[in-house]
Parts: structure tokens; C-alpha cells; sequence
């Protein structure tokens, strides 16, 4: 069986764009679960806190150093909480475009992007420079976005990840990722952790440890 050559960081990285607020983030982990879980490593913005960089200048380091990225900008609409329409997402998914048609770092042309939206057609209203692009619907169900997420990352797997990784089926993966949020609370308790503090923004980078090291020790 032929082996390709162990993948760069660059060929393996996903950016994840999406809302950071408590509604979303079971959806957030699912996503971030699922990244790594088909053998990719997930970045956001949650990255790196205190690193000295403004928030932007850390979004577009993290833009150019991921060949991939997901988007979801299903967070446009109006709340009670929120009188105004968030636009952080639409204008990372932008900057990702632009690196995808500029060539930021001279590697646009290998780069490629999945764009996720809670509705149908919720994009093309919201953001409609992106009729043409196709776009995958969840209807804030985890499930769903396991199963979008996972597609749109097998098909690169082929391109960047070993011949020999099988990317698993996204009912395997649901299963792996419910199995998983059933031992958190016991995997975070052997670090004092609490457990409703790993499932916190605040924990992202520990939680996303530790879903690597369950990952690791589960077999594919």
C-alpha cells in the first residue's frame, strides 16, 4: 500500500469560525470534535489567550497557517440581547475568501472552505455574494454538523492525510463524540478540573486536549 509523506501542519489545519456564545457551544465541540477526529487539527480563536497579538492579527496568523476552514454564519440575526446584527463571521469568512483568491502566504489556490448555515438558504440572504457556493444546513442539531463537517473533510483527506487513515462514517463519529461527552466529566476531574468549567469558553484549549488524548487512546 502506498504511504504519502507525513502531512505538513499546514495541509492538516482547520480554522473555525463560528459564534462563541452558550447556545452554540455544544455545536462548537461537535465541530472541533469531529475535525480532529478525522485526523485534522482544529484551530480558533480561543487559541493562544494572552498572547500579546490584537484579536484580528491572531485571526489572520490562524487564517494563513490553515489550508481549510469552516464557517458557520447562521449568528446574523437580531435578539433581545443583541440589537444589532453580529458581523464577526461574515467578515472572517471574507478574510478567508480573500486569502483563497489573493494568495496570502502564495498557497490561495490549495486552500478551500465549507460554509455553514443553520436555515436553508439562511446565506444567501444574509450574504449573498456567496450564491454559487454551496453551503450545508444543520438546523443547530449537532448531528448534522458532525455529518457536514465530516464530509467536507474526507474529501481532503485524500489529498492531504496518510493513504493508509480511513476516515470513519459520521454515525461512527457521533457515536465516538457522545461516548466522549459521557467520560469528560471524569477525564477533567484527574486535572481538578470542574465539570461545567472544561465545557467553558474559558477551558476551550483543555477540552480540546483532552478530546485529542480520548481521540488518541481510542482506536479508529
Amino acid at each position: 500500500m502506498t504511504v504519502r509523506a507525513r502531512p505538513r501542519r499546514y495541509d492538516v489545519s482547520v480554522f473555525v469560525n463560528c459564534p462563541f456564545d452558550e447556545a452554540y457551544r455544544p455545536l462548537l465541540h461537535a465541530v472541533l470534535f469531529t475535525i480532529q477526529d478525522c485526523g485534522f487539527i482544529a484551530r480558533t480563536a480561543l487559541e493562544d489567550v494572552g498572547s500579546g497579538e490584537t484579536r484580528l492579527d491572531k485571526i489572520v496568523r490562524i487564517i494563513r497557517d490553515s489550508r481549510f476552514s469552516v464557517h458557520d454564519i447562521s449568528r446574523v440575526d437580531l435578539t433581545p440581547e443583541s440589537p444589532l446584527p453580529r458581523f464577526n463571521m461574515p467578515f472572517e469568512c471574507g478574510l478567508t475568501f480573500g486569502a483563497l483568491h489573493f494568495g496570502l502566504s502564495r498557497r490561495g489556490a490549495e486552500r478551500d472552505l465549507l460554509v455553514l448555515a443553520a436555515e436553508q438558504f439562511q446565506d444567501r440572504k444574509t450574504l449573498s455574494d456567496l450564491s454559487g457556493q454551496d453551503a450545508a444546513y444543520h438546523g443547530n442539531d449537532a448531528r448534522q454538523l458532525i455529518k457536514a463537517v465530516r464530509a467536507f473533510l474526507a474529501a481532503k483527506a485524500k489529498e492531504v492525510l496518510p493513504a493508509d487513515v480511513i476516515v470513519r462514517g459520521h454515525g461512527a463519529i457521533i457515536d465516538r463524540f457522545e461516548r466522549f461527552n459521557a467520560e469528560l466529566p471524569a477525564l477533567a476531574a484527574a486535572l481538578s478540573i470542574k465539570a461545567e468549567e472544561i465545557v467553558s469558553f474559558g477551558y476551550a484549549a483543555e477540552w480540546l486536549e483532552l478530546a485529542a488524548r480520548w481521540q488518541a487512546a481510542s482506536p479508529r
